[in-house]
C-alpha cells in the first residue's frame, strides 16, 4: 500500500465563543486555512482532487455541504469538489483519515482535509430536533448527553473530582508555556475580524486560555451536570470558534510537485464503544492503531488525547499505561477550546509541529466521540 504524508497543517486561531470571530460568516472563517495551506505548499488550487472538511452541527451557515461551499468562496477553480464529514467530535480527524485512505489506496494523488466549527454562529445542539427514533430508544433506552456520561464514566473508573482538577490546571499551565514559547506560530494562521467598535483586527493567536487560573480556583466551580457530580467549566473543553485543513499527498504527487513532506501517516483505526458511557472510545482505538502499526505505547513520543472532559484523557492514560508527561504537553481542549468538527484536525497539526519541535518521531492523537465511538491516527515525523 502507498504512503500518505502530510505536506503541512495549518488552521486559524480558536477564539472564545460570542468573541473575535461573531462577525466571521462560519464559511469564510473555513477559506483562510484551505487558501493557507496550499499557498505555503505552492500547490495550485486546481491540483488538488477533493476537500474533505469535518463538521458537527451541519445547519444555518454550516449546513448545505459547507465544505464545498468554503472552496467556492476562497476563490478556487470550480472544478475542485468537496464533501462534508460528521463523526461528531472525531469529524476533522475522520476527515484527515480518509484522504489518507484515498491516496493510500492510489485513488487520490493530492487532498486537503480539514475541520470547521462556528460555535458562536451556529450553537451546538442547534442540529437537534425532530422525533425521538423509537427503535434507538428500544435498543439503547438509557442513553444520555455527553455530559451525564462523563460523570457516569467518572463514578464507574473513580476518577475523583482532585483527578479532574488537577488534570484541567495542568492543561492551563501547559497552554500558557506553549503560548509564551509561541510554539504555536508554525500552523496558526492570522484571521481579520471587526471588532465591537468596527475597527478591522487580526488574531493571530488562541484567545481562550485562562492564564490566571489557579488550582484553588478550580476546586471552588460548581459541578454543571449533577449536583454531587465531578464535572465543571474548568475540567470540560471550552466551546470556540475554529477551522483548519491539512494538505495529504501521495509520494509520486511530492516529487511531481517538489513538495516537502513533514510526516507520514502510519495507522490510523475508528470503533464503537458502549453509547451510554460514550466516552471510552479511545482506548480501544489507540490499542488496535498500535496494533496496526506494530508498535508499544512507550514508543509514541507525543499525546495528544483529547480532552472533551478531563476524566477521557485521565481513563486513557490509566488504561494504555501512558507516560502524563508525554500527554498534551502543549494544553487543550480544556485551555485551547475543542471546535468540534475542527479539533482533531488541528491536534494532528499540533502533534506534527510537537514532533518537529522536539525531534521526536511518532505521535498518536485520539478523541472519544458521541453515541460512544472513538478514533486515532499515528503520525511519523518525516
Amino acid at each position: 500500500m502507498a504512503s500518505a504524508y502530510i505536506v503541512d497543517a495549518v488552521r486559524t486561531p480558536r477564539a472564545r465563543r460570542k468573541g473575535k470571530f461573531s462577525k466571521v460568516h462560519a464559511v469564510d472563517l473555513l477559506t483562510y486555512p484551505l487558501n493557507a495551506v496550499v499557498n505555503r505548499a505552492g500547490v495550485s488550487t486546481g491540483l488538488v482532487q477533493d476537500v474533505l472538511v469535518g463538521c458537527v452541527t451541519q445547519t444555518q451557515e454550516q449546513g448545505w455541504c459547507v465544505g464545498r461551499a468554503a472552496v467556492l468562496a476562497a476563490g478556487w477553480p470550480i472544478s475542485v469538489p468537496a464533501t462534508t464529514i460528521n463523526r461528531l467530535c472525531g469529524s476533522g480527524q475522520q476527515a484527515v483519515n480518509f484522504a489518507a485512505a484515498s491516496v493510500e489506496s492510489g485513488h487520490y494523488d493530492l487532498v486537503v482535509a480539514g475541520g470547521l466549527e462556528h460555535m458562536t454562529r451556529v450553537p451546538m445542539f442547534s442540529d437537534a430536533g425532530g422525533e425521538e427514533s423509537p427503535l434507538l430508544k428500544h435498543h439503547h433506552p438509557d442513553l444520555v448527553q455527553q455530559g451525564i456520561a462523563a460523570e457516569i464514566l467518572s463514578q464507574e473508573f473513580a476518577i475523583s473530582r482532585k483527578d479532574a482538577d488537577e488534570f484541567a490546571y495542568l492543561s492551563q499551565v501547559n497552554a500558557k508555556r506553549a503560548l509564551e514559547e509561541r510554539r504555536f506560530t508554525r500552523s496558526v494562521i492570522p484571521v481579520p475580524f471587526v471588532d465591537e467598535q468596527g475597527v478591522e483586527r487580526t488574531l493571530d493567536v488562541d484567545d481562550n486560555p485562562r492564564l490566571d487560573t489557579t488550582l484553588a480556583g478550580l476546586q471552588g466551580l460548581k459541578p454543571v451536570f449533577k449536583e454531587d457530580g465531578i464535572i465543571t467549566a474548568g475540567n470540560a473543553s471550552a466551546i470556540v470558534d475554529g477551522a483548519a485543513a491539512v494538505l495529504i499527498a501521495s509520494e509520486e504527487s511530492i516529487k511531481k510537485h517538489s513538495l516537502k513532506p513533514r510526516a507520514r501517516i502510519v495507522a490510523q483505526s475508528v470503533v464503537g464503544s458502549p453509547p451510554r458511557v460514550m466516552l471510552t472510545g479511545p482506548i480501544e482505538a489507540t490499542r488496535q492503531a498500535l496494533a496496526k502499526a506494530g508498535l508499544q505505547s512507550h514508543q509514541i513520543d507525543v499525546w495528544e488525547i483529547n480532552e472533551a472532559f478531563a476524566p477521557v484523557p485521565l481513563l486513557t492514560m490509566r488504561e494504555i499505561g501512558i507516560d502524563p508527561t508525554k500527554v498534551n504537553v502543549n494544553g487543550g481542549g480544556i485551555s485551547l477550546g475543542h471546535p468540534l468538527g475542527a479539533t482533531g484536525a488541528i491536534l494532528i497539526g499540533m502533534a506534527v509541529d510537537e514532533l518537529e519541535r522536539t525531534g521526536q518521531r511518532y505521535a498518536l492523537i485520539t478523541m472519544c466521540i458521541g453515541l460512544g465511538m472513538g478514533i486515532a491516527t499515528i503520525v511519523e515525523r518525516v
